[in-house]
């Protein structure tokens, strides 16, 4: 296929158009394409929400808390924008007999687990200046190895199910993503507290570490051996030129411009959540905890991780799994852009919840709301980008692009998030994390109204 750059237009092969599905796929097909989702959340929930922050704030200063996350996860997160859709748009030419994105998934694992291994161990290898370095390096290989299984992974609806299913395969998507995510959490949570004693804590980091590599490898076993990809027929496969590759990794908007407001949507509502996520412990510790504090509902004693862990994300996710599959469905049936602005509406509120009701009582209300918006945008957002994906066989390119757009607010959100906060931790009232959160409102409510400019989709 050739993306005529003179005439704008774009000629469909015979090639791309055997490529489109055809066939109905089954409940069974719906899960083993998506259950990798589950592992790769419980992986990325349980060490961004809580195991990283937590290394952080154990490990080394605590007063620069902010900032040192941020220095940790940025340069590896930076790394990931570039990573994920190259190898996204590199696997549209894979020529594997095992198909175009299993053996990216499977090399990938295989390395993120070694990586995973040596972050378990790597606080006894350092003093605490040289740590710091040592965490951000650890975590750009991370970054590298995960999304070298993942990117191309994104592709595989659009290769195999037929654009009548996507929305139900996009609910099952949100669907295992979420279950992830809750497990990842409430594991997490579980295990890990950096208010225990430095050497049950390093066991504990440890365990934790080696928990996520096992959930890696069952789960990627297990769908490397129930979903099966043909290779492309002799006929049909690309020549690899190099200038070609990085015409076609190149993305005009002018070109396909339904496929930039959707993206350009996902970007900021991502800033919106990115900009708070990493932090969301150090709120729960510096706002919400204090001496003598307790967890509401477990009467313990309070402990950001406890708390994110086993109060906030479970509440949010609780919600957001009820709203997942049924808003798939719906989205087939009334159309996607309704569900999207409903749920930029209500992640919005969520942010006001956390300017004005800082109490733990507070919080729970906040991750209620949100899971619903969350849900049903996360059932919703890959299924409309399928929907004005180009009329092209690059779907490992787009949805590398895609990908993308989940993975740059991570540098942008988190570095802005990491700034506002240590620039105004000195001001009374807890002012850094409202600026936050203000600007958080901002991200939902723009994101929200870029849908309104897409045209291919209802």
């Amino acid at each position: 296929m050739e993306i005529g750059k003179d005439s704008g237009e774009v000629a469909m092969s015979a090639a791309a158009t055997a490529e489109l599905p055809i066939r109905r796929v089954s409940l069974l097909e719906h899960i083993n394409i998506n259950v990798f989702w589950f592992a790769n959340n419980f992986h990325w929930q349980a060490l961004l929400a809580i195991v990283i922050p937590s290394m952080v704030a154990k490990f080394l200063p605590v007063s620069q808390e902010a900032i040192n996350l941020t220095t940790v996860v940025l340069w590896g997160t930076i790394v990931a924008v570039i990573v994920n859709p190259l190898v996204g748009a590199i696997s549209d030419y894979a020529t594997f007999r095992l198909g175009r994105r299993r053996p990216f998934m499977i090399i990938g694992t295989v390395f993120n687990i070694i990586v995973l291994v040596a972050f378990a161990f790597a606080p006894g290898w350092a003093s605490s200046t040289a740590l710091l370095a040592l965490f951000a390096v650890l975590f750009i290989l991370l970054q590298i190895a995960n999304n070298v299984a993942n990117s191309p992974w994104s592709a595989i609806i659009a290769d195999k199910v037929p654009q009548s299913q996507r929305g139900l395969a996009a609910g099952f998507n949100g669907l295992l993503s979420l279950l992830g995510t809750a497990v990842g959490s409430l594991v997490a949570g579980a295990i890990v507290n950096k208010h225990d004693p430095l050497p049950v804590y390093r066991q504990e980091i440890v365990q934790i570490f080696l928990l996520i590599a096992a959930v890696q490898i069952i789960f990627v076993a297990y769908t490397v051996l129930t979903v099966k990809e043909v290779p492309l027929p002799l006929t049909d496969q690309e020549r690899f030129s190099f200038r070609r590759f990085i015409r076609r990794f190149l993305f005009n908007p002018l070109h396909y411009p339904d496929m930039a407001w959707v993206l350009l949507a996902r970007l900021l509502v991502m800033m919106g959540i990115w900009t708070v996520y990493y932090f969301l412990q150090y709120y729960f510790d510096n706002v919400l905890g204090g001496p003598g504090v307790r967890t509401i509902i477990y009467n313990t004693p309070f402990s950001g991780e406890f708390f994110n862990g086993l109060v906030f994300q479970p509440a949010l996710l609780l919600t957001a799994l009820l709203t997942s599959i049924v808003g798939g469905w719906a989205s087939d049936h009334w159309g996607r852009k309704g569900l999207v602005y409903l749920s930029g509406a209500m992640m919005a509120i969520v942010c006001l919840v956390f300017i004005f009701f800082q109490t733990q009582y507070g919080a729970l209300i906040a991750a209620l709301i949100f899971g619903v918006g969350f849900g049903a945008y996360t059932s919703v957002d890959w299924a409309l980008t399928t929907d004005v994906l180009p009329p092209t066989n690059e779907a490992g390119k787009f949805m590398g692009f895609w990908s993308m757009m989940g993975i740059l607010p991570q540098v942008i959100g988190t570095a802005i998030g990491g700034v506002i906060l240590q620039l105004l931790q000195s001001l009374p009232n807890h002012l850094g994390y409202t600026v936050l959160f203000a600007v958080t409102t901002l991200y939902f409510a723009i994101g929200t109204l870029a849908i309104k400019q897409v045209r291919g989709a209802r």
